[in-house]
């Protein structure tokens, strides 16, 4: 993974979007040039299926980004690296904790950085809801229509991050998941606001154990 990370930000040191071909053609010569020709991407159709909804949802909004092209012109859609990035963690198999850091890392503008903005991370959460890994549960925001009834709506991912960090989805009262609520995000917060019930990246706000970063491996 580090070795994928750092090829793609070599290929592309100045842009922060590329198209999925032009990602997958340096993952794919990456992991070839470390374990030979026969090495592949394990459930390579789950990313392939993600990517193209989203690309399918962007050419939705963007008329003139998939006129008289079909899926071919979908295939020249930009997309932001983070997003990819959070894509391609689908088949990792890996422990959370690592899994974790990973992301944490490509966000990482420099290797001796010790924290990514609020804002990376925000686009961050939004990029793993988009690639289906936060429990729906969690993405339930009220709206302001409390009459008759309240409403509800799918929280953003700057929504739910705010959520986290503000203490919300807890007893009340409770601080934040995060020490600040704004501001830059430690590997540490990350994992916490991943961890929390407004969050809740791959189910693991249900785990029992306690601790900010503990998760649910074993």
């Amino acid at each position: 993974w580090n070795k994928i990370v750092e090829g793609i930000k070599t290929e592309f040191p100045n842009r922060d979007r590329v198209t999925y071909p032009e990602f997958l053609t340096v993952v794919m010569r990456v992991m070839r040039e470390a374990k030979g020709e026969g090495f592949t991407i394990q459930l390579g159709h789950l990313v392939d299926r993600v990517v193209i909804a989203e690309l399918e949802r962007m050419g939705k909004e963007d008329e003139n980004a998939a006129v008289g092209g079909g899926e071919e012109a979908l295939l020249e859609i930009e997309l932001p690296l983070p997003f990819l990035f959070a894509a391609l963690s689908l088949p990792l198999n890996s422990t959370v904790s690592d899994r974790v850091s990973v992301l944490y890392e490509s966000m990482l503008e420099a290797p001796s950085e010790q924290s990514v903005s609020g804002e990376h991370v925000s686009k961050m959460i939004g990029y793993l809801q988009s690639t289906c890994q936060l429990v729906p549960e969690a993405q339930i925001v009220e709206t302001n229509s409390k009459v008759p009834y309240q409403t509800f709506r799918v929280g953003t991912g700057d929504e739910l991050t705010k959520r986290a960090r503000e203490g919300h989805g807890g007893k009340k009262g409770s601080d934040g998941v995060t020490k600040e609520k704004e501001g830059p995000v430690s590997l540490e917060d990350f994992h916490a606001i991943l961890k929390s019930r407004t969050v809740c990246a791959w189910g693991e706000c249900y785990v029992k154990k306690t601790g900010r970063t503990s998760t649910s491996d074993r």
